[in-house]
């Protein structure tokens, strides 16, 4: 059961202006010199104005970089939503799991993980864990938490993943020719990469009778997931269709649900083309002529490719379409590409969304979908 959760976007912190932007239909990303870099890059950094939660104790900011900011300031939002407090973790059957933050072949690994930061703020003593997969990682460690639970391993799990931008990473993305020379857009037959970004999200993800005997308020369940490796997928390239669509299958099958109980699809379609057809082809292969009434969206447009964060915030978004019944439109998307014939979201509308089917699909090969029900 999910509890609570906390988002930090190129918006600000909280979700209520990232829902904003996405209503709006607003493009992600501005030409922008990170610190120390040698020149400039498209992408979309944090605002110039964010300011984290307060609740950031003083005596650890030492230690916080700007990804494990941003991290914190999720996982504490999330904790709160939920009703617990800073001292929550002080349980041994409280753990963390963190997505790995995406870096560049060569690039420093993390000092200090994102998640054991959050494990020490929030003082948390029973495991931490750590879950890999590109962009996928985020999307993972949700995966690892419910299986935490599942197992009875654990009775409360936070778990998310958090994403920053160094010089680093945006010259493997340029060398690469994945990042996009302006606003992307994704599923669009015009997609040319997508717009590097930064963001984070963290969820509270409960047993149901721990839930229930403390008399939380429930936002939705996990009714199922469906988490694949593809050996076929070379390091710096995603899985084909048939791939995608066995990590959807298998979110359905693991919940026991039929193809036309999924009332909305988020989409990781980025605005890489081939990224954006493997998956789009997978939700054709998968859900047939449902196919052309289950709304189709994705946030990275709006968010910007936030890499290991991309996920979580995914979900984010299938809650609040939950809790607001409501949908957002793809930005910048004009005409579908031929052959894929989904319903795409092109504009804001209300919607009953119950059931939500969030994809996430990372290089090397790291597929994972994670069916969500109210």
């Amino acid at each position: 059961m999910i509890t609570g959760f906390g988002a930090v976007t190129c918006w600000g912190s909280g979700f209520e202006p990232a829902w904003d932007a996405l209503t709006e239909s607003r493009p992600a990303g501005h030409d922008w010199l990170p610190d120390g870099a040698a020149g400039e890059f498209f992408a979309a950094p944090l605002p110039d104005d964010y300011r984290p939660i307060a609740d950031i104790p003083r005596n650890l900011q030492h230690m916080m970089d700007r990804g494990s900011v941003i991290a914190t300031d999720a996982a504490l939002q999330a904790l709160t939503m939920s009703g617990l407090g800073m001292g929550a973790g002080d349980a041994r059957r409280f753990a963390v799991v963190d997505g790995q933050a995406y870096r560049a072949p060569g690039q420093a690994t993390l000092f200090v993980p994102y998640g054991h930061v959050v494990a020490r703020v929030t003082g948390v003593r029973g495991p931490v864990a750590i879950e890999g997969g590109a962009e996928a990682s985020g999307m993972a460690a949700i995966a690892a938490a419910v299986r935490l639970i599942a197992r009875g391993d654990a009775d409360i799990v936070l778990a998310g993943a958090a994403q920053a931008l160094q010089e680093p990473l945006l010259d493997h993305f340029r060398a690469q020719g994945f990042s996009a020379k302006g606003p992307a857009r994704p599923l669009d037959v015009e997609d040319a990469g997508f717009v590097p970004a930064e963001g984070a999200a963290y969820f509270v993800i409960e047993s149901r009778a721990f839930a229930e005997e403390r008399g939380a308020s429930v936002l939705a369940s996990v009714a199922g997931v469906g988490a694949t490796f593809d050996p076929i997928a070379e390091p710096l390239a995603t899985s084909l269709a048939n791939e995608a669509g066995r990590a959807m299958q298998a979110a359905l099958g693991n919940a026991g649900y039929l193809q036309n109980q999924v009332d909305h699809i988020v989409s990781c379609a980025d605005g890489r083309p081939n990224l954006d057809a493997a998956e789009a082809q997978g939700i054709m292969r998968t859900f047939g002529r449902h196919a052309y009434y289950a709304g189709v969206s994705t946030v990275a447009a709006t968010f910007g490719h936030t890499l290991a964060a991309s996920g979580p915030l995914s979900i984010a978004y299938g809650l609040e379409t939950m809790r607001r019944n409501a949908v957002t439109p793809i930005h910048g998307f004009s005409k579908g590409r031929e052959g894929f014939e989904l319903s795409y979201v092109t504009e804001a509308r209300d919607e009953t969304v119950g059931c939500v089917l969030v994809n996430s699909l990372g290089l090397g090969g790291t597929n994972i979908s994670i069916l969500l029900q109210r």
